[in-house]
């Protein structure tokens, strides 16, 4: 058979018409977006005939896509084109290798053996053409998932020649790592789980990465228009669909498209509604089946409930041991006659592999389906065992993800195995409640006595309490199946807050969560990754949430929306739209709150060009209704055109403020631009004058102000009854009134150069005196250092170690510890999380009037506004606001005493945080043969001292640790020289603030290891956050200082033929080294045997040499404690 009519014909299409239709006549090519390798924001639509365009230099593309999304379809369409002739001066040989099929072979084979297997050529004709160096050869590798690549096959020997015979899938390993043909070129089609391992083994100059999207609208139109043929009924069929938007996003799923189709087709000859029913992918499947055993079962000797479970117990078999080809073994022991039951084998694929007959599903998708009716169809007790089974090795693929395959050697397997069986539960939720399906087990006189629906429920409520984060979308993928509006509302509602923002979300997604969602109105706090499409489909259902955080791919129409609901007064009292900086780093942020009735709303833009130096910044403050007076479709587009302006230029500025003019309500305006310029002055000045509420304006510009400008402005603004404040590179304007004395110190009132106010307040707060806690009352076993201050008068006083700083009204003691955050009062706090430390403070012999407590935040006008503190007592949490949020203390009014922390509320994004990078030094062990480095990355509000007190046998690192993290992004050591040991190889960076400081990572070094370089890198954005530098390893004890350790390693070696000859407490001296995990059994035993104190010494020398300065350290102590007379005469002289 030759190339042209292997992929030509296609049997899965014959289903009623007996006709074969023609793969190229159907061929419909879905969205696929392309993203460089090497340049990640690189996103460009590509067609498939672009993939390797002007080609000079071996190149790999991955085509990457989700179950049924049409990559093997893709593939084999570039195999016919290639065979008909489409790209003869790209590629003189193309070879198709598919890797389910190369999974059957036990025995080993060379590439040459594999390639003639693939084709109809010899092995010798193979080697003539390969022997062309001038010819371009392609290799298409389908389905890379399924040769289950493990890290062991690092470790296996790869062949280096194409006749060298290994494993089939270890020499696929070769060939992607250029160790075989590297000149050749690479189509790679995977599922996207496995897209990370091939992008690590694949070794080209270039490599690009191509994601399948699946239909779009009109693809889906082109599809169904080749698929009918008939005008009328493809328009009928379309239509439809079109009005159906849930049954046209399923549409968009190549696979489920072709099933929606038939079954259109079916339904049409029968004058039936077109699309009645189809809600659920399970309905849709269905239907399906339903469809084939009407126009197929008849005259079958065997009964449709057989038919159904010998198909079912087939597809389990092959989902358990993860298998998707079948021998005729396997196909005997459940299935009879596939080849020549009419029913059978529209669903299973017959194959020649290795002159064995071979079977498959048409699709892996009915394989999972069977599997879950094969279930449903078992009696009551095997069916409850079944899912029970099935339950438990999904829940166990979950928790074997948070290990790494060292804990576990069948980690790969089992996580594999539990991913393809979650589509299994999601059919076997649909197959529990729906009407339609019902009506399917009656018409086909098929019995269910079973029901497992309870079970299931059961299952998922546990799990979405138990794995919440982590599977939150598969538990509402499997909510839409079962389609019970009651017990969506059950399960979601009492939840506070859903986070899905690390998920990217596709269409279908979407419309899941919209169904969800529009089902439970309890849900307060919803965060969500979003395209402006899915804004679409998402937005009735998402104006029903108090608090909303949304990240977008760029800022759309509908966004107003949204900030409309800020001002209905119904619902929505928090909005955070992010805009993805991988997508679209030039569109803005935008940040609301309500607050009795105001609203407060930033928009602003932190992309920093040699164009535009500084971000550009615009806040609005003004009751709800004013909101909705606003055209925010202009307010954002015009704004986004402020971000593309020039330095100096305020053309777009001045259009903005121009926008705001028409809008009524205003209170405050806060703008940071460029420059203040004279046309942007008289465009504020006719902003006051037309918004006769608008109370303030405060501006902000880089660039100096100029002379002229700020006279103008004070001349038109004296006839306005409006006052002008400037500092060095601010302007303040407010309605005439006295200013207090806490507007006169706000950030933009540093430097107050010109005021024509008649106030006269100093701008100078009081000094701060600092002092060093006496430690007192140390509880050893909780690791805490109870801090005592005595306040010798009034004053403002700062601690050294904590940086509390408490403000005293007259002579008084303090005392003050570190206390663990209770969980179960942190329950109580809803979105508010610990943001600091937990102080527990005491005040005796006098009073404290004020309490300073330590923040970490960056602070911007966004996350201000987030910072709380709790007050603790007993069992109750009182939530107090500050009286002011300084750049590094919350400030609190305080007459009573107990705990105090400071809150956060985690509806805000997480900025970047000022934090510190700990390093401490493990004593050494002669077991390890090696010094361990604990790094520590942690809040820079956790003291030093905290952490020291809870690692008392390490010894602290001095370096220069401060830096900005941001919680919730994952970082990685970088050390030098290479070759170093890290774990873990990367770590999310948490808010820790006790009760334990554990390690974020531990750095294996050599045990004579002194001086190496480190620093940390953020891996989401691939840069030094904290810049490698020079890590001095220093003392080596806690207890001694480096002149100490110096002196007596220096002592050990130089009198090491004295001590050999002199010391007589050598057992005593080794006893307490073996102590301390300084010596091994090993030598611990010949010590003990030895028979004299010469040999002995001789043996514990080679413990002191191989244990390093450390061990020295310690035999000195010890030598020093027994034999001091010998110490001080060696040291003497004598």
């Amino acid at each position: 058979m030759s190339v042209t009519q292997m992929y030509e014909m296609d049997r899965s299409r014959t289903f009623f018409s007996g006709e074969q239709q023609s793969k190229a006549a159907l061929y419909t090519e879905p969205v696929i977006i392309q993203r460089d390798k090497l340049r990640l924001l690189s996103v460009t639509e590509v067609c498939v005939d672009h993939f390797f365009g002007d080609i000079f230099n071996p190149i790999a593309v991955i085509l990457q896509g989700s179950s049924g999304s049409g990559k093997s379809s893709i593939a084999q369409r570039i195999m016919l084109d290639w065979a008909s002739g489409k790209y003869p001066a790209k590629f003189y040989l193309v070879f198709y290798l598919k890797c389910e099929e190369l999974m059957c072979f036990s025995e080993e084979m060379s590439l040459i053996d594999l390639l003639s297997w693939s084709c109809s050529l010899t092995s010798n004709q193979i080697i003539q053409m390969l022997q062309q160096i001038s010819l371009k050869v392609l290799f298409i590798i389908d389905g890379f998932e399924e040769l289950r690549f493990i890290q062991d096959i690092l470790y296996t020997p790869q062949p280096t020649d194409l006749h060298q015979k290994a494993p089939p899938k270890v020499s696929v390993y070769a060939l992607l790592k250029g160790q075989i043909l590297p000149d050749s070129f690479l189509l790679i089609t995977t599922r996207s789980s496995a897209t990370q391992t091939l992008n690590n083994l694949i070794n080209r100059p270039q490599c690009f990465t191509n994601t399948i999207m699946g239909f779009s609208e009109k693809t889906i139109e082109e599809y169904f228009q080749k698929f009918f043929q008939d005008e009328e009924l493809f328009r009928k069929a379309y239509e439809s669909v079109k009005s159906n938007e849930t049954l046209l996003t399923a549409c968009s799923i190549p696979i489920i498209c072709w099933i929606i189709c038939i079954v259109i087709r079916k339904r049409f000859n029968e004058c039936a509604d077109l699309t009645r029913g189809l809600e659920t992918t399970t309905s849709i499947y269905v239907e399906f089946v339903s469809t084939v055993l009407e126009h197929h079962c008849q005259g079958l000797n065997e009964s449709v409930p057989n038919l159904l479970k010998s198909l079912g117990q087939l597809a389990e078999r092959g989902m358990l041991e993860q298998q998707i080809l079948f021998d005729k073994k396997n196909m005997q022991e459940t299935v009879q006659d596939p080849v020549n039951n009419k029913f059978l084998n529209k669903f299973l694929l017959e194959k020649r592999i290795q002159q064995e007959t071979m079977f498959r599903f048409i699709h892996f998708s009915f394989q999972k389906f069977f599997t879950a009716l094969y279930f449903v169809l078992l009696d009551e007790d095997e069916s409850q065992k079944k899912v029970r089974e099935l339950l438990h090795t999904v829940e166990r693929g979950w928790a074997l993800s948070c290990w790494s395959a060292a804990d576990f050697s069948d980690r790969d397997s089992e996580i594999r195995s539990s991913k393809q069986l979650q589509s299994v539960i999601l059919f076997l939720c649909g197959l529990c409640k729906n009407e339609m399906i019902d009506s399917f087990f009656k018409k086909h006189n098929v019995t269910v006595s079973i029901n497992i629906e309870t079970q299931l429920k059961e299952w998922i409520h546990r799990c979405l309490l138990k794995y919440q984060h982590e599977t939150m979308m598969f538990i509402l993928h499997c909510l839409f199946e079962l389609h019970e509006k009651s017990f969506i509302e059950k399960v979601l509602g009492d939840l506070v807050l859903i986070d899905l923002s690390n998920i990217s979300l596709n269409k279908t997604d979407c419309w899941v969560l919209r169904f969800c969602f529009q089902c439970c109105e309890r849900i307060r706090n919803l965060r969500l990754n979003v395209t402006s499409d899915h804004l679409k489909i998402l937005q009735p259902a998402l104006c029903r949430y108090e608090e909303l955080w949304l990240i977008v791919d760029h800022i759309s129409d509908d966004v107003g929306n949204f900030i409309l609901a800020l001002g209905d007064g119904k619902i929505m009292n928090q909005l955070m739209i992010e805009v993805d900086k991988n997508k679209n780093r030039s569109c803005p942020d935008i940040i609301g709150s309500v607050e009795d009735g105001v609203v407060t709303l930033s928009v602003s833009c932190s992309k920093i060009s040699i164009n535009r130096p500084i971000p550009l910044d615009l806040t609005l403050i003004c009751p709800r209704p004013a909101i909705c007076t606003i055209n925010w479709r202009d307010v954002l587009q015009t704004f986004m055109r402020c971000t593309q302006e020039p330095e100096g230029s305020d053309k777009e500025v001045v259009a903005l403020i121009r926008v705001l003019r028409s809008s009524s309500g205003l209170k405050k305006i806060n703008l940071q631009v460029d420059i203040l310029s004279d046309t942007l002055a008289h465009t504020i000045i006719s902003l006051i004058q037309t918004c006769p509420s608008l109370s303030e304006l405060g501006i902000k510009a880089i660039l100096t102000l100029q002379q002229e400008v700020i006279q103008t402005l004070q001349e038109s603004l004296m006839h306005m009854d409006w006052m002008l404040n400037i500092s060095r590179k601010s302007v303040l304007l407010k309605r005439d009134k006295d200013l207090t004395e806490e507007e006169l110190k706000t950030e933009y009132m540093e430097e107050v150069l010109v005021s024509v106010s008649s106030s006269k307040l100093q701008a100078h707060g009081p000094t701060t005196s600092m002092f060093t806690p006496e430690l007192t009352n140390r509880d050893e076993a909780k690791g805490e250092n109870t801090h005592r201050f005595v306040s010798p008068h009034a004053g403002q006083f700062q601690c050294s170690l904590t940086n509390l700083v408490f403000v005293m009204k007259g002579e008084g003691e303090m005392l003050y510890k570190i206390v663990p955050w209770d969980p179960r009062l942190l329950d109580g706090l809803g979105q508010m999380q610990p943001a600091g430390p937990l102080y527990n403070i005491d005040c005796f012999e006098g009073s404290i009037s004020q309490l300073h407590l330590p923040h970490c935040e960056i602070l911007s006008e966004e996350n201000k506004v987030s910072l709380a503190v709790a007050h603790i007592t007993g069992d109750k949490v009182e939530v107090l606001q500050p009286l002011k949020v300084s750049s590094t203390h919350v400030i609190i009014n305080i007459t009573e005493f107990s705990l105090f922390g400071l809150i956060k509320n985690i509806i805000f994004l997480e900025w970047p945080v000022q934090s510190q990078v700990l390093l401490f030094v493990r004593p050494l062990s002669v077991k390890r043969k090696e010094k361990i480095l604990d790094v520590h990355l942690l809040p820079v509000t956790v003291p030093v001292s905290e952490v020291q007190s809870q690692h008392k046998e390490n010894v602290y690192i001095k370096t220069t640790s401060i830096c900005h993290l941001i919680p919730g992004r994952q970082y990685s050591l970088c050390c030098q020289p290479e070759g170093f040991e890290v774990q873990p190889q990367g770590q999310m960076f948490e808010r820790s603030f006790g009760p334990n400081y554990h390690p974020t990572f531990e750095v294996f070094l050599d045990v004579n290891t002194e001086e190496f370089k480190m620093g940390v890198l953020d891996k989401t954005e691939a840069k030094e956050v904290w810049m490698t530098r020079r890590v001095i390893l220093t003392g080596q004890s806690p207890n001694a200082d480096t002149a100490d350790v110096k002196m007596a390693t220096e002592f050990v070696d130089k009198h090491r033929d004295q001590l050999i000859q002199k010391v007589i407490s050598v057992m005593s001296i080794a006893d307490c080294l073996k102590g301390k995990d300084m010596i091994p059994s090993e030598l611990y035993g010949k010590l003990n045997a030895a028979q004299t104190d010469q040999e002995k010494m001789r043996i514990l020398f080679k413990v002191l040499d191989s244990g390093g300065r450390e061990v020295k350290y310690e035999f000195y102590i010890q030598l020093e404690k027994r034999e001091k007379h010998l110490v001080e005469d060696l040291e003497s002289g004598c």
